[in-house]
């Protein structure tokens, strides 16, 4: 059985995520078990947020347009350390997705991410504090 375009999507960004360098911090993955280790850092990819299919030229034979936002948590134990250790996480994974990154997927197209990551104001998740990246991708020819 054959992959969905959804489906390859997800798991390109997730291996690409999974081949950085984020000082020995664990990932968690979408719906896979993973329990973190109380009082240490890990990340956590979230399900990706689909933006609608755009078919911005069908009629010349060009393919759909597909966008979405890969969101990642850089996560770090509340533990009275302040911002500085999350907001180094959360920066490691930015770095990985720069701006101008191209994958390619199996389809013979590309995920480009195609504006800078954004890193979010921290969420306290006790005993966890969480700091959102959001990566905005397209997919194309």
């Amino acid at each position: 059985m054959s992959l969905t375009i959804d489906e390859i999507i997800q798991v390109t960004l997730c291996t690409y995520l999974k081949n950085g360098s984020y000082n020995g911090a664990s990932i968690a993955y979408p719906f896979v078990a993973f329990t973190p280790v109380t009082g240490t850092a890990y990340i956590e990819a979230r399900p990706i947020l689909r933006a609608d299919i755009n078919s911005p030229a069908l009629g010349f034979n060009q393919s759909d347009l597909f966008a979405g936002i890969f969101q990642v948590d850089a996560v770090i134990p509340d533990d009275g350390g302040g911002e500085t250790p999350g907001i180094r996480l959360a920066a490691l994974v930015a770095a990985r997705f720069y701006e101008g990154t191209k994958l390619a997927l199996s389809t013979g197209r590309y995920l480009k991410i195609n504006k800078i990551p954004s890193i979010a104001a921290a969420v306290k998740d006790a005993p966890w504090i969480r700091f959102p990246v959001s990566i905005p991708y397209l997919v194309i020819d």
